[in-house]
C-alpha cells in the first residue's frame, strides 16, 4: 500500500520516507493510521541486527515511528500506535510474537521529521530464515521482511 492510499483512508496527505541511505533496510515499513491527533498517518520503520549488542543470543529488531499529523487546539500534539511484532522461522516452522505487550510508539513532531526513538525488541527465533511481520492497533498494511539469523 502506498502512502497515498494510507492518506486516502484519513482524507489527508502524508509524507513518505525520503529513501535516504539512513533508512532501515530488510523489513518494509508498516503503513498505518494512528491515534491522538487529526489526520494521524505514517509508518513504523524497522531494521534488523543479527547480533544482540547487549551480548544476548537473540537477534534484535529495532522499530521506530514516523507520523505526519496536524496539531489542533483541542487535540493532542502526539500521534501513535501500539505495534506487535510476529515472527516465523521458515526453516524450522517455529513461530511466535516478540515477548511482552504491544510496544507503544509515538511521534511528537507534527509535519516534521520524527523525534521517536528506535526501540529494540528481541525474541528466541533460532537460526535460519526468519519472516517478520509488524502490525498495529489501527488500520494498517503490515510491514514484512525475511532476515537470516546465522
Amino acid at each position: 500500500m502506498s502512502v497515498a492510499v494510507a492518506a486516502s483512508l484519513t482524507g489527508g496527505t502524508a509524507a513518505a520516507s525520503t529513501g535516504s541511505s539512513a533508512d532501515p533496510v530488510g523489513i518494509s515499513p508498516t503503513y498505518t493510521l494512528g491515534g491522538g491527533a487529526i489526520g494521524c498517518v505514517g509508518t513504523v520503520d524497522a531494521r534488523f541486527e543479527p547480533v544482540n549488542p547487549w551480548g544476548g543470543n537473540d537477534p534484535v529488531v529495532w522499530v521506530r515511528p514516523e507520523f505526519t499529523f496536524v496539531p489542533g487546539v483541542f487535540t493532542s500534539p502526539y500521534c501513535g500506535v501500539e505495534a506487535t511484532l510476529r515472527w516465523k522461522n521458515l526453516d524450522t516452522g517455529a513461530s511466535g510474537v516478540f515477548p511482552g505487550p504491544p510496544v507503544p510508539l509515538g511521534d511528537d513532531t507534527p509535519l516534521s521529521p520524527t523525534d521517536g526513538l528506535w526501540v529494540p525488541m528481541t525474541a528466541p527465533v533460532g537460526t535460519g530464515r526468519i519472516e517478520i511481520q509488524i502490525d498495529t492497533n489501527f488500520p494498517h498494511v503490515p510491514g514484512r521482511g525475511t532476515v537470516v539469523v546465522p
